[in-house]
């Protein structure tokens, strides 16, 4: 329930009760009244806050600040301090809502702002607020929050699927709940309404984000898209979006998409100066939103991973518990050797492994049994971890058992930092889950030359998306379609070449100096190759400086 501090006149319009029946209602007052029982830290994550700066809220402002006439309503469904109305300036009469769901940030105040008759403040969930209530422009900064955190609480998985029955069959089962703010915020609007939000950019590179696309595609049209591809909020160093929809379905336009890095680009705003790249509706979902790089990819030279791959390229092997069935050394009979740390290979070459997973697949020694008997009590007694697990075992399943996905005779740990490297696996040692396994059964060395050279380098970061502080990740689905160099469409003498460089890489130390030189020799053959094939001027200076923009 929404607890009204003033309630003035809501312009209303009938709406028709389908699919927008089914968001009326979304999260139940039980579970407010437990955010109050959680420490500051536990609900900050809950509730997914991260406040709005000044500056980025006077930028989103004044993209509809010349729209609004005397008579819109405009609302702001998680008022956090206030900000966007605080920025908001007109001179005409125009009807204003707040929502907020932690009471705690309400303070005199912003309760002061609200105390005009035209001005109306709700403390409560958004998810509470009747479907039927419409309104002209909405500007928010919905709460992010992971969709592995929607497990209980204010934001439990349970409280959604209860509230809103069957939402759950459309909506991906992966979707940040800023999905769920903005399909219920566009179902407020009017015809012909406007909604501006800041939300994270996974959107851009999700599953869940080409739902949202068609989403938006469906119900109306994205105007602009501005991308600030570092950050748009203080001290949180994660890629964010602008987003400016329009709730008409009539008319199909392009897009207006800005590449941007930081706030910095907007301190001095007067109008945006970087030149837009129009999408058309049909090219969205094919779009790559990332860093542009000049390498031309759409030729024979190049060939998605997964088409190089004699097998389909899979995530390693993920333990039950990590905690409980890897070990640093042979712990059980039935504990098999693996791949874990990336950091303990120091060579481009996986000669040993580097711990041990517990793999049950058979019977079980009698020590095995006691020390599964003894961490399935400890899983059971651990609060709000493990909830698979411990549906198994409630299940009696055999819940210990680990599978043990395919060996590969390439690894690569899709977590991406400062090295982006392929480690040659010869002897085809399992791997643990941290790492995507690939089979290349021609030319291994010179594809670990291929693999390790920065035109790979440059087409996985091509392809990842930062997570913040300077690290990367690419997921396994953008993985598979990253474009490399195809071996077998260079000249015979470029693949003896390039088995030589790969020999060299097998016993140089990966964090050190003399693996630069190998790298700079295999890129100068590459592109030498490159510019011969694709009739381009490639120098080794453009590949460098692409590179260097991922860390921006």
């Amino acid at each position: 329930m929404i607890e009204t501090i003033n309630k003035p006149y809501i312009l209303r319009d009938a709406v028709s009760m389908s699919f927008n029946e089914q968001l009326e209602l979304f999260f139940r007052k039980e579970e407010l009244i437990k955010a109050d029982n959680l420490s500051s830290i536990n609900k900050v994550k809950e509730l997914g806050q991260v406040f709005t700066p000044p500056i980025l809220a006077k930028f989103m402002i004044d993209l509809i600040k010349s729209e609004i006439k005397s008579g819109d309503n405009i609302l702001d469904p998680c008022i956090g301090p206030n900000t966007f109305f605080n920025a908001l300036k007109v001179e005409k009469k125009i009807w204003l809502k707040g929502i907020e769901i932690d009471e705690k940030l309400i303070n005199q105040e912003i309760k002061l702002f609200y105390q005009s008759t035209n001005k109306t403040l709700d403390i409560g969930s958004f998810f509470d607020l009747p479907i039927t209530e419409k309104y002209s422009f909405i500007i928010e900064n919905p709460p992010y929050v992971r969709q592995e955190l929607l497990a209980q609480g204010i934001n439990s998985k349970s409280s959604i699927n209860n509230s809103i029955k069957g939402l759950n069959s459309v909506i991906p089962a992966k979707s940040n709940l800023y999905i769920y703010f903005l399909l219920k915020s566009i179902l407020h609007l009017k015809e012909n309404g406007c909604m501006v939000a800041v939300i994270y950019d996974s959107w851009l590179f999700s599953d869940f984000g080409k739902f949202l696309i068609t989403s938006f595609q469906k119900l109306g049209y994205l105007e602009s898209i501005y991308h600030f591809k570092k950050s748009a909020f203080e001290k949180v160093e994660v890629g964010a979006t602008v987003i400016k929809f329009i709730k008409n379905t009539n008319k199909r336009k392009s897009t207006s998409y800005f590449a941007l890095n930081t706030l910095d680009d907007i301190k001095k705003y007067n109008g945006i100066k970087t030149k837009p790249i129009k999408i058309k509706q049909k090219e969205f979902s094919s779009f790559t939103f990332s860093n542009q790089i000049s390498l031309k990819t759409e030729n024979n030279l190049f060939k998605p991973l997964k088409n190089i791959s004699k097998t389909e390229i899979q995530r390693g092997t993920s333990a039950i518990v990590n905690n409980y069935f890897l070990t640093p050394e042979k712990k059980f009979k039935e504990s098999i050797p693996l791949i874990k740390n990336i950091s303990k290979i120091e060579t481009y070459q996986a000669d040993t492994t580097n711990s041990y997973v517990l793999a049950i697949n058979g019977s079980l020694s009698n020590e095995t049994k006691e020390y599964l008997e003894k961490i399935k009590l400890e899983i059971i007694a651990t609060p709000n971890k493990f909830v698979a697990v411990k549906r198994n075992i409630a299940s009696s399943s055999p819940w210990y058992k680990v599978k043990l996905k395919q060996k590969g005779n390439f690894l690569f740990n899709y977590y991406l930092r400062n090295n982006i490297d392929f480690i040659y696996n010869p002897n085809l040692h399992y791997s643990s889950d941290n790492f995507y396994s690939i089979n290349i059964n021609s030319n291994e060395l010179a594809y670990l030359a291929v693999l390790n050279s920065s035109f790979t380098r440059l087409t996985v970061l091509h392809h990842s998306r930062s997570q913040g502080n300077g690290l990367r990740k690419i997921q396994l689905y953008e993985f598979k379609e990253v474009p490399i160099i195809y071996v077998e469409e260079l000249s015979s003498a470029s693949i003896v070449k390039l088995e030589l460089l790969g020999k060299e890489l097998l016993n140089v130390h990966r964090y050190k100096k003399k693996q630069l030189s190998i790298i700079e020799k295999i890129d100068t053959l590459l592109i030498n190759e490159y510019n011969t094939i694709t009739k381009s001027n490639l120098t080794y200076k453009t590949i460098l400086e692409e590179l260097e923009q991922f860390y921006k």
